[in-house]
Formats: C-alpha cells, sequence, structure tokens
C-alpha cells in the first residue's frame, strides 16, 4: 500500500510541474495532493513538524507566484484589472484552442481584449500590457519550476535518507 501512495504521489508531482505549463492543471493543489498522499504513505507524523512547516511554504509559494507576477507584469506595464482578467481567462482557453503555444497566445490576447474592453489605450500601450502578461506568465513558470526541483531534491533527501 505505501508504494502504491508513493507511486500516485510521484504522478501528482509530475502534473504539478504539468500544471506550470498549462494553468488548467491547479499547481499548488495538485501539489498539495502529493503531499497529502506521502503524508500518508509514510505517516504524518514520521516527517516531522519541520518538514511539514516548509512544504506549507512551497504550497503558499506556489499560488502565491501565479498572482503576485501576472499583477506586478500588468500593472507596471499600465494594465488595468480588465488586462488581469483577459490574460488569465487567456491562460485557460488558449491552450484549447491552439495546443502547445496557445497558453502564450491567450495570455497576450486575453490582456490586449481587456484592454480593448477598457478603452482609452492606443495599439502599442495594449501590446505592451499583453507582452507584460505573457513574461510575467512566463517567469512565473520559470520560478515556480525551481520552487518544484529544489522541493523535490528535499523530498528525496527527507524519503530516502
Amino acid at each position: 500500500m505505501e508504494g502504491t501512495l508513493l507511486v500516485l504521489a510521484a504522478i501528482f508531482y509530475l502534473l504539478a510541474f504539468a500544471g506550470l505549463v498549462y494553468p488548467v492543471i491547479p499547481a499548488g493543489v495538485v501539489f498539495a495532493v502529493s503531499l497529502l498522499l506521502i503524508g500518508w504513505a509514510e505517516g504524518f507524523g514520521s516527517l516531522g513538524i519541520f518538514f511539514w512547516v516548509i512544504q506549507g511554504f512551497v504550497a503558499f509559494l506556489l499560488f502565491a507566484i501565479d498572482s503576485l507576477i501576472s499583477i506586478f507584469g500588468v500593472k507596471r506595464s499600465g494594465g488595468s484589472n480588465a488586462a488581469l482578467w483577459g490574460s488569465a481567462i487567456g491562460l485557460i482557453v488558449g491552450p484549447f484552442i491552439i495546443p502547445v503555444v496557445g497558453v502564450l497566445v491567450g495570455a497576450l490576447a486575453g490582456a490586449v481584449i481587456g484592454e480593448l474592453i477598457t478603452g482609452g489605450k492606443t495599439w502599442r500601450q495594449m501590446g505592451k500590457v499583453g507582452l507584460s502578461s505573457v513574461v510575467g506568465f512566463v517567469l512565473g513558470v520559470i520560478v515556480k519550476g525551481m520552487i518544484l526541483v529544489m522541493n523535490l531534491g528535499y523530498l528525496l533527501w527527507v524519503l530516502l535518507f
């Protein structure tokens, strides 16, 4: 049973990596499920409070980075809340319309459409907001990916030693 739970935990951890690129898969939630499976397999208490504090912090970072980097990029480029919403919707819908690169096209198009709805900006300004949305998404993927890789090393160290 323990082996099965750990295999499931590994699958969910890999899904968390997939969620970095495909926002339809909530990376933070899938990561949390993998932790629950590890806790169930190993015994929650046997892993220690330090382990759970670190994992809670990692989960918090995964959730926070999604919002903070996008907000920072769009707002810094002069984007509105409509651009933020448009970018978020585009990130989710884009991959269904255009596989693989749809997430980037969706973020760009969503932010531009959001700015179009609010009006008052030139095409150049709207493009800048859209590009900032894409850059924010890519930076978020890189940062969250680094966090997940480092945490994977920590998990393996805890579980194997």
